[in-house]
């Protein structure tokens, strides 16, 4: 029997909005400049059972928008390929580092990794003549990758990753990353914290304050690299992690960012202002 209850784990972990905004204030101070890298699924977007039926909000959009005209660095990093993650953010126009950093497209530049030839129809092919007798199992084909979501059914999470176990191991070039009731079979140089580095000296910033937001195990190697260059790693939820901090919830990572927001806008103010009367000193 599947249940339609998706049971995410929450415990009584203080989730502090005003300690992050203490922290960005003071970066603010500094005169930094933001790198602010977004997971999607569970930190802008609600999880739905049909992957394909996720959203991010209107709301949240404008804030990314207003963010970025204020001259925060926007940069999606998720397990999505580039091409839906565009349209879940359109109509902003952000950079993305899709399928955990095997897509990158930044500045109408592409830094995606060289991947290997690998025979993906036929890998789909596998799993689909596998998932037969489990219609609740849902396969998402990808260019470099394919997924496989026990999202309608947690409890067959076991037999989810038997089937993906068996596929894996004829094609030793690939790994199985794990998230959130869902196993995707993908090549081994997949990873979002390697990705954030390369984003990084691409921006070539060496003095900015990097912030990454996610809320699953494939985040945790970008908490890592976060955590390395002294930005803010913050986790979306309550299970184990790397990251520094934590938000509870789609919702407040939407209320955290509205409020960085607000912040840099009457930093933005502030210092428009004070310019201004320095220069009717002048005159």
């Amino acid at each position: 029997m599947c249940s339609n209850r998706l049971d995410l784990k929450q415990s009584n972990n203080d989730y502090n909005i005003k300690k992050l905004l203490e922290i960005i204030s003071i970066q603010l101070w500094e005169k930094k400049q933001f790198i602010l890298f977004l997971d999607i699924d569970g930190t802008l977007s609600e999880f739905h059972s049909d992957p394909s039926q996720s959203f991010i909000s209107h709301t949240t959009l404008k804030i990314l928008e207003k963010l970025k005209n204020l001259n925060v660095q926007v940069i999606a990093i998720t397990g999505r390929s580039v091409k839906i993650a565009s349209q879940l953010f359109s109509p902003l126009d952000l950079p993305i580092a899709g399928t955990h950093g095997l897509e990158i497209k930044i500045d109408q530049k592409n830094l995606s990794k060289e991947i290997e030839s690998i025979n993906y129809p036929l890998i789909r092919e596998s799993l689909k003549q596998a998932c037969i007798p489990y219609p609740k199992l849902l396969i998402e084909n990808k260019d470099y990758s394919v997924a496989l979501h026990y999202r309608q059914c947690p409890e067959l999470e076991q037999t989810a990753y038997k089937i993906i176990k068996d596929v894996q191991m004829l094609y030793p070039e690939l790994k199985i990353n794990t998230g959130k009731y869902v196993f995707e079979l993908l090549p081994h140089g997949a990873d979002k914290g390697q990705a954030i580095q390369k984003i990084l000296l691409h921006y070539n910033l060496p003095t900015a304050f990097s912030i990454f937001i996610g809320d699953d195990k494939t985040d945790e190697s970008g908490f890592k690299v976060i955590n390395e260059v002294s930005g803010m790693s913050i986790k979306v939820g309550a299970e184990e992690t790397r990251a520094s901090y934590r938000l509870k919830n789609v919702n407040a990572v939407e209320k955290f960012l509205d409020l960085f927001s607000k912040l840099l806008e009457k930093n933005s103010l502030s210092t428009s202002q004070i310019l201004n009367g320095e220069n009717k000193c002048l005159n």
